[in-house]
């Protein structure tokens, strides 16, 4: 438990921000196992992020806080840019921890799925916004090639196939975590039936040369804040890494739209309308997509059931595995048709 003294202490290397009127425990920061704080000040309020021992490294926090200045340069306003300390960084190292200090972001996640059209088309369209901003940030490699993400998948996917998935499948215990147990053991039924159609696309993706640049990867509806049906802040950059914006753009649309196919359309035509797709990106989505359904309940199982991790909002986690579990039934059943 962080006490309210050190987090006082901790912010004295900020004086800009000072004096600060008030400091306020906030939701965890996803599933990340990060903290965050709303620290309330005359300058209006901040979010005060203690990352995870675990990650990212100083390297890696320094990359993203990099592309977050690049992206506001370049215009776009509904990313927060962190706060620069006395020592000249934006992060600070203490207690085992990085921390970090950035505008506190105002708007609430819109649902997932979200039914509401107008909402689907503004994130979309704010996505496709930071992609054209991130197009320009340096990132030391080429900028046409294999998508890194494709060839891991498919790469787990051949060991999930090749035995994983039955260990896995034996770890599922009631004793471990009870709610989980039925939308575990309903993924790793319908895996069997879903996974050498998945494979083949897969091995085929993860040969084609596409575009790459900063993207999130790991950008979903919790990660914008809508005022109305306006996007007014996006959040949570720790995933963030090079891409092809594909990715990005199935991760987000999986979320908010599921598997409406009217819903998956208006949000592509949202993102077109501002930074068009390449016949390879558009290629891609699908197996972006597809991959993710079949393959994201493993990741949790694994980590849950195998790894003993612990989350704080287990029923958040059961939320996202019935997600998976009732797209994955969907996949299926598009499969066998």
């Amino acid at each position: 438990m962080v006490q309210p003294q050190e987090l006082a202490l901790l912010l004295q290397a900020y004086p800009a921000i000072a004096p600060v009127q008030s400091i306020t425990p906030h939701r965890t920061g996803g599933f990340s196992g990060a903290r965050l704080w709303q620290v309330s000040t005359a300058r209006g309020d901040f979010a005060l992020r203690r990352w995870p021992a675990e990650h990212p490294s100083p390297e890696r926090l320094e990359w993203i806080h990099a592309l977050l200045r690049h992206v506001a340069r370049e215009g776009l306003t509904i990313v927060p840019v962190p706060v620069e300390n006395i020592h000249r960084k934006t992060y600070l190292q203490t207690h085992g921890h990085l921390w970090e200090l950035v505008p506190w972001l105002a708007g609430r996640p819109a649902k997932s799925p979200c039914r509401d059209i107008l909402k689907l088309r503004a994130a979309l369209a704010a996505l496709a916004r930071f992609h054209q901003a991130a197009a320009s940030f340096p990132i030391g490699a080429p900028q046409l090639g294999i998508s890194p993400a494709l060839k891991n998948r498919h790469e787990q996917l051949q060991r999930l196939i090749a035995g994983e998935a039955t260990e896995l499948y034996q770890s599922i215990s009631a004793d471990v975590w009870p709610a989980g147990v039925t939308p575990a053991q309903r993924m790793a039924q319908l895996f069997a039936l879903a996974s050498r159609p998945v494979e083949r696309q897969l091995a085929i993706a993860a040969r084609i040369a596409t575009p790459l640049q900063a993207c999130l990867r790991d950008v979903w509806s919790d990660h914008l804040l809508f005022e109305g049906d306006e996007v007014r802040g996006l959040i949570d950059f720790g995933a963030a890494r090079v891409e092809s914006p594909a990715g990005d753009v199935a991760r987000l649309l999986g979320s908010l739209a599921a598997d409406d196919p009217h819903l998956w359309r208006a949000g592509i035509e949202a993102y077109q309308s501002v930074r068009p797709l390449s016949e390879t990106e558009l290629q891609l989505i699908e197996a972006f997509d597809r991959s993710t359904v079949l393959m994201a309940g493993w990741n949790w199982i694994a980590w849950i059931y195998r790894d003993r991790r612990r989350f704080a909002d287990l029923s958040s986690v059961a939320q996202r595995l019935d997600h998976y579990a009732d797209r994955l039934a969907a996949l299926v059943a598009k499969l066998g048709s």
